[in-house]
């Protein structure tokens, strides 16, 4: 009996998770803590997809070779895959920061 393969892990990097903390710090003062909770959970959501093959994920070459992205609100989550399929987030920008640089 063939065993079906795990899926694919989601790795998040030290850079990526300060990004998220900062994120919610911001969205709490500006918004309060119901919606920086639910602003926080739908980009948790869209991180968790980064499992299987989500249609929205875009390849961003033109940034860096081998560089992945993805929209979650107005921030956008990058990432690296491993020949394994696991996934890497590397950071979450806002839409309206320069992304070179910050990568």
């Amino acid at each position: 009996m063939r065993s079906k393969s795990p899926l694919p892990e989601v790795l998040v990097s030290a850079m990526a998770r300060e990004d998220i903390k900062e994120i919610g710090r911001f969205s709490q003062r500006q918004w309060g803590r119901i919606q920086r909770n639910a602003y926080l959970g739908e980009m948790e959501t869209v991180i968790a997809s980064l499992r299987r093959n989500n249609p929205s994920i875009q390849k961003v070459d033109q940034i860096r070779p081998s560089l992945f992205s993805i929209r979650s609100g107005s921030h956008v989550v990058f990432f690296n895959r491993r020949e394994n399929g696991d996934a890497i987030v590397l950071r979450v920008l806002h839409q309206r920061m320069d992304f070179r640089r910050h990568l």
